[in-house]
């Protein structure tokens, strides 16, 4: 006997409905086990596992590693080993720091990540790192702006499987010996009321604690110097991270931690910091470096003037959002053509071919400006203590040349927050090519820090 079935479209429809409401019950009711502490059935594990391994390989194919970015630069691998062991150690563990017994419980829980990096490539760690993985604890990166801190994130992961205890624990914790003892997560208790100092040391996993910066050789340059530069652009910068106004993985969790009279405190360290090859500061250098709150600070320009504590909230009115994306007018970022030519009128007779001559033309930009490209002089406002117009204008003199060229790209971008005086670079940057770029970066990098404070010597 047969039984014949006709299957019209009002009973799949009926059958797609009756499915719906069946899943509807199920979810209301209230049966379905949501416990961490039940796992997943092993069918279960592995269907999503898979399928999470199917979806980063497709995902991450269309990615390639920018031919600039070298994963065994030791630089790359430093300037990501602060945020690893506070943003990613106390669920994975690292060298010598065990996984916390609560993240253990999690479902999933983290893997240790020393076994795991090399299953996967290159462009999937990049993915990972940046996008985070939904249901699993795994964050997004805390800015998707800024692909060059995941590269370097997924530089340190591949350096991590061969990396032993004391290195980890000079890289990433401070230069604390290896042998030390360490809470899950890679942290030790710290007093209350030892917060600031708690504060400075967070800072000093990458800054250390003259603000020069953390590493030797070839990654004596991984981080901005910090050392001298004045307290209310420190302050002001620590509070655009912490309130989402200036973009960066690394800055914006640290920042975001601690109370605005913390960073104060912070700021005023590091600004009180000297640099290599700065002679003593004589009578007349102090007395023409007023108090940060001092009233008697001159107007100069469009020069910010407080005469309240850097804390005072004040600063937090007067940081600028973020641009949106696209302009009045609708046109995306990036959409059209340099209505100028590539050869800057510094560089009459082409681009530069060798490093000198690069350097030539970054000392060029740096003094004498392009006034036909509305490039002005950059000494105007980062030379010379004794010369600049604001408080708010950070020296340039001995930064790392990819640190600085980077930041310019962001503001040629319209991706770079900051102070309340951030702005003003946002033209500057767009009238630049990435020629002048290169070579006012390059000039920079090359300058003795301790030019910061006096002025320059013929070249």
């Amino acid at each position: 006997m047969r039984m014949r079935i006709i299957l019209t479209w009002k009973k799949a429809a009926g059958l797609i409905l009756l499915g719906a409401a069946g899943a509807l019950f199920v979810g209301w009711s209230g049966l379905v086990s949501i416990a961490a502490s039940s796992g997943h059935f092993a069918v279960t594990r592995w269907f999503l596992g898979w399928t999470m391994e199917n979806a980063v390989e497709t995902q991450s194919m269309l990615l390639l590693k920018p031919k600039n970015i070298n994963l065994e630069d030791s630089a790359l691998v430093r300037r990501s080993a602060g945020h690893f062991a506070t943003g990613c150690a106390p669920c994975h563990g690292a060298p010598g720091v065990p996984q916390s017994p609560v993240v253990l419980q999690m479902t999933p829980s983290p893997p240790r990540l020393e076994d795991k990096v090399a299953e996967w490539s290159d462009e999937e760690l990049f993915w990972i790192v940046k996008h985070g993985i939904k249901y699993s604890g795994m964050p997004a990166w805390p800015t998707q702006e800024r692909e060059d801190e995941v590269w370097a994130q997924v530089a340190f992961l591949r350096a991590l499987p061969d990396m032993t205890r004391a290195q980890y624990a000079e890289l990433a914790l401070g230069g604390r010996p290896g042998g030390t003892d360490l809470e899950a997560g890679g942290k030790t208790t710290v007093a209350v009321d030892d917060i600031v100092e708690n504060a400075i040391a967070d800072c000093a996993r990458c800054h250390d604690r003259d603000g020069l910066g953390r590493g030797q050789g070839d990654a004596k340059n991984a981080f901005p110097i910090i050392a001298g530069q004045p307290a209310p652009y420190l302050y002001a910068t620590l509070r655009a991270f912490a309130l989402g106004r200036r973009e960066s993985g690394f800055m914006e969790p640290p920042a975001s931690r601690h109370p605005p009279e913390v960073l104060e405190a912070v700021a005023r360290h590091y600004s009180e910091q000297p640099a290599p090859g700065l002679r003593p500061v004589d009578a007349a250098d102090a007395s023409a470096t007023p108090a940060l709150s001092d009233a008697s600070i001159s107007h100069v320009d469009d020069a910010p003037v407080t005469e309240q504590p850097l804390a005072s909230g004040s600063v937090e009115l007067s940081l600028v959002p973020l641009a949106p994306r696209q302009d009045k007018a609708g046109l995306l970022e990036g959409e059209g053509d340099h209505p100028y030519p590539m050869v800057p009128a510094a560089a009459a007779a082409g681009p530069p071919t060798t490093r000198m001559k690069l350097l030539e033309l970054g000392r060029r930009i740096a003094t004498e400006g392009i006034g036909p490209r509305k490039i002005p002089a950059c000494q105007r406002c980062h030379g010379p203590a004794e010369h600049r117009k604001s408080p708010y204008y950070p020296y340039l003199a001995g930064q790392p040349e990819w640190y600085l060229s980077g930041q310019l790209r962001l503001w040629q971008k319209g991706r770079r927050g900051g102070t309340a005086y951030a702005h003003l670079m946002d033209e500057i940057a767009r009238n630049m090519t990435d020629q002048q770029i290169e070579a006012v970066s390059a000039w920079y990098s090359e300058l003795p820090v301790a030019e910061r404070y006096h002025p320059l010597t013929t070249r």
